[in-house]
């Protein structure tokens, strides 16, 4: 895994943006759900990719070699990821080298890991009254089950998809605590440029 961009410290904050390049969907998710804002483009030339990266002023993030060297050259912000360390050294490694060093529980629930969208927060109640109603298209319903069951949601404001803290948030309670652990201790300074 290789590193492009400027020195700079960024402290713990979600304020750096990402994009990820079509192999990296998986990281591109896991970033969402820990508050980053993070496109993932499956479906794009290089050159279109490079353009939104400096346009939108965003960390790209790939594993195609060609494609970071490129990155190098036009001075982009850019993080090779190796992809044969395991996701979570990866996600370590990528924020390591933006100089994020602590991730948290605060981003959950901020981004739609399907779409990057924000989330904004809905009781049952009001989950329960929007189904009387059901004045909105872009609706999507939630069992009677899941209603009963809990108080808090968080829906998407672009895509309508609900989220709940169902048992799939330990697991990514469990995966930030093994990320911190990581990134505890991780000198947060960067080359100025790859080398290769």
């Amino acid at each position: 895994m290789k590193y492009a961009g400027a020195n700079r410290l960024v402290l713990r904050t979600h304020s750096v943006a990402f994009l990820a390049d079509a192999m990296l969907g998986r990281i591109a998710r896991k970033l969402r759900i820990f508050g980053f804002d993070t496109i993932y483009i499956a479906h794009a030339h290089d050159d279109e990719i490079l353009k939104i990266g400096i346009e939108q002023d965003r960390v790209i993030l790939t594993a195609d070699k060609e494609l970071f060297k490129r990155i190098v050259k036009v001075g982009a912000r850019g993080v090779l990821v190796s992809g044969r360390a395991s996701e979570l050294e990866d996600l370590a490694y990528i924020l390591t080298n933006n100089g994020i060093t602590s991730v948290g529980m605060n981003g959950i629930s901020s981004r739609c890991s399907v779409c990057n969208g924000p989330m904004e927060e809905k009781t049952s109640d009001q989950l329960k009254n929007h189904e009387r109603n059901n004045d909105d298209v872009d609706y999507v319903v939630v069992p009677d089950r899941v209603i009963a069951c809990y108080n808090q949601f968080f829906q998407c404001t672009t895509c309508g998809k609900i989220y709940w803290e169902g048992g799939h948030l330990k697991r990514i309670r469990a995966l930030i605590r093994n990320l911190d652990d990581k990134l505890v201790g991780r000198d947060c300074t960067t080359t100025n440029t790859a080398s290769y």
